[in-house]
């Protein structure tokens, strides 16, 4: 204990031992008391008392060090001889300043809390309420004092059980200081104490805070706010997400300048799609200072609280707006979570900014509506187009100075859908290690990693479909080239027929051959098991497709399509009713696949643009088929018994044969055989048509 925290202790000692409060069990604190002497008097003085007191009842000692606190000495105390007794008077009247002359709530005792104080905009009837909990718990004896006069040990000095003591030192009423720590109190709405199970501590960050010394309010904000966030990228590098910038640009400026509380913005989007950067630029675009606020994993009342340590400290500066990251872990609703801060605690939070708050989250979908509804604005952030990707990429490449082609930076990009903090570690560890093959090792590691799968090369697969390989009703490749040389975007096609033989193939040749991005979604990404949450993946999967400009492929489309007189669910139509309102507003082109036309919703089979058949191969396309894939002549005359092949069972049959060292025709033939056999053609709805003459 050094000086200050001795003079500190001693003033509340001496308002605690002469309230009217008296303890049960009294001889606990003289032993504190004795136990501390010697920091709290000095040596010279503890010695003295010591040998004072030693033959003293316990509540004449208590007595004794009350009035010694007072400037006094207990005059019945049993005092061996009168020279200790006048060596004490002397003492402590040179001393008197140390011991009973000591007020610590002028300001000017510790600077560095009232910086706190005036940061925080403490109101100055609160203050010394504040200042007893601050060096309550900063001071281990002062803690102990208190926990040893109630006779039973709390981790907190504001629990309730010391309430009464809070009266004593500050002298404030019991009703007052209850209202201070009530949920919507002044230190709640600094955030400067949060809710714990049973009774109120301070917060993680204020704690923190309270470590460190201050000499002014500026020193207290620096610490607090850290500097403010600056972006390279300016308007012309968001030009994908159109005139949504102008309007962040004019909703927050306004905000700003209007001073109106509750001014909420929610920015949300797939991890990676710039929006952190997004409001890094609006902000320096509009001339303001942008702080944000901690990142690191608390609870969700801490975080909150974190905000309001925000919002105190900066409501004074008038061109300040605050940046809340990763807000999912805040809003997601978890009814198990009993940690949680309530829907009452959260919404106020909104309410009462007094700050405009950019709010950003990764995914809404377990959002709640009431808190949807408080919003000033919600914008959705969509992957950013190939020119501005490119861009953020090249800035990557140039910080850690290695070189890369623009081909080769387009390559990377289509391959690889991955967040920005992904590419700076990978072309991190390719300037490590001087190779830049290490760039997609990584992504390929990292992202095997997070989905149990390695990107695929889809320019591979499209450079080996041969279409005149399908047996279709429909000449795709013609379609394909008139599609392209008109420059037809709004279309939809339904291709159906046995699996294998080469649907979802064909929607990512069509994609190359337009020269348009792909999206495609199976129903194990839009089926959901809760109530609505099908229809709005579905929606999301639309708006996704229209954001990238890409073609949107539906597989398993018999998942979500079903005849709806059929139906013995209500949510079963509603899929239904969803996609048909999405296919009929489609901007791009949309494809579904599926293996069982008979069962898709006549409603829907209307609206495609064209309803492709595909059967199984004909004579000719198997001969070709043996040359594509094992580079073997064969005749009509070999293949007489091949009637119900696709190019899929060909592409099975291929990777059976590297595994059985099988070169021989006849070997392949026996395989294609056994693939037929195992085929269940029964519900496929395509024609059989037997080989040969």
């Amino acid at each position: 204990m050094n000086t200050k925290e001795a003079k500190i202790s001693l003033y509340y000692i001496k308002k605690i031992l002469n309230s009217d409060l008296v303890p049960d069990e009294t001889s606990r604190l003289l032993r504190l008391v004795s136990r501390h002497s010697l920091e709290l008097f000095g040596f010279e003085l503890a010695a003295l008392l010591r040998k004072a007191h030693r033959n003293i009842e316990d509540e004449e000692q208590i007595a004794f060090i009350g009035k010694l606190t007072n400037g006094q000495v207990f005059p019945n105390a049993m005092i061996p001889d009168e020279k200790t007794f006048d060596k004490i008077s002397k003492i402590t009247a040179e001393r008197k300043e140390d011991f009973y002359d000591i007020d610590i709530t002028q300001p000017d005792f510790d600077i560095s809390f009232t910086s706190v104080c005036d940061a925080f905009d403490v109101p100055m009837q609160y203050r010394s309420l504040l200042q007893y909990f601050v060096y309550a718990t900063k001071i281990p004896f002062l803690q102990r004092f208190v926990n040893a006069f109630n006779d039973r040990f709390t981790d907190s000095v504001m629990d309730s059980s010391n309430i009464d003591i809070a009266v004593i030192t500050t002298g404030i009423q019991i009703e007052d200081i209850k209202k201070a720590l009530s949920s919507n109190g002044v230190f709640m709405d600094a955030g400067i104490v949060t809710k714990g199970y049973s009774d109120v501590d301070f917060s993680p960050m204020f704690s923190r805070l309270l470590n460190n010394e201050f000499s002014c309010v500026e020193d207290v904000c620096k610490q607090l706010t850290g500097d403010t966030l600056h972006t390279d990228l300016t308007k012309e590098n968001f030009d994908y997400i159109g005139e949504d910038y102008d309007r962040l640009v004019k909703m927050i400026s306004a905000a700003v300048k209007s001073k109106q509380p509750g001014i909420n913005i929610l920015l949300y989007g797939k991890p990676g799609s710039g929006k952190t950067e997004l409001i890094k630029s609006v902000c320096n675009y509009a001339g303001l200072n942008l702080y944000s606020t901690p990142e690191n994993k608390e609870e969700k009342t801490s975080r909150l609280s974190a905000l309001s340590n925000f919002q105190a400290v900066l409501k004074k500066e008038d061109k300040s707006v605050i940046l809340f990251d990763e807000a999912e872990d805040v809003f997601s609703v978890d009814p198990f979570d009993l940690r949680a801060p309530s829907k009452l605690y959260i919404n106020r939070r909104l309410e009462k900014n007094i700050r405009p708050v950019i709010w950003i989250s990764n995914k809404i979908n377990k959002m709640d509506t009431a808190y949807i509804r408080r919003f000033s604005m919600a914008l959705e952030i969509k992957d950013p187009d190939e020119k501005a990707k490119k861009y953020a990429w090249q800035r990557v490449f140039d910080k850690y100075d290695v070189k890369v082609s623009d081909d080769e930076l387009s390559h990377m990009i289509n391959k690889y859908k991955v967040p920005m903090a992904m590419v700076d570690t990978a072309v991190k560890n390719a300037k490590m290690l001087d190779d830049k093959n290490m760039i997609e090792y990584t992504f390929d590691n990292l992202m095997c990693a997070m989905t149990g799968v390695k990107p695929f090369n889809k320019n591979n697969n499209v450079k080996n479909f041969d279409t005149s390989l399908l047996n279709t009703d429909v000449d795709l490749e013609k379609l394909a080239e008139n599609i392209k040389n008109k420059n037809i975007k709004s279309f939809s096609l339904c291709l159906y027929g046995a699996p294998g033989t080469g649907k979802s193939a064909f929607a990512e040749y069509l994609a190359d051959v337009l020269g348009m991005p792909i999206v495609k979604k199976r129903a194990s990404d839009l089926l959901d098991a809760y109530v609505g949450n099908t229809e709005k993946r579905i929606a999301q999967a639309f708006a996704e497709a229209r954001e990238q400009k890409a073609i949107l492929v539906f597989d398993e489309a018999d998942s979500f399509l079903r005849n709806r007189e059929g139906a013995f669910h209500s949510w079963e139509v509603t899929h239904v009713n969803e996609m048909l309102t999405q296919m009929e507003n489609a901007e791009y082109p949309f494809i579904c696949t599926t293996n069982l036309m008979s069962d898709l919703d006549k409603a829907s089979i209307r609206r495609f643009s064209f309803k492709v058949k595909y059967n199984f191969m004909n004579a000719k396309q198997i001969i070709k088929a043996f040359k594509h894939f094992f580079d073997m002549e064969v005749d009509e005359s070999d293949i007489q018994e091949l009637n119900k092949l696709a190019p899929g069972d060909f592409k099975v049959v291929q990777k059976q044969s590297v595994f059985l060292d099988a070169q021989d025709k006849q070997q392949i033939i026996e395989m294609l055989l056994k693939e037929q056999a195992s085929k269940d053609i029964r519900s496929s709805g395509i024609t059989r048509t037997k080989i040969g003459f």
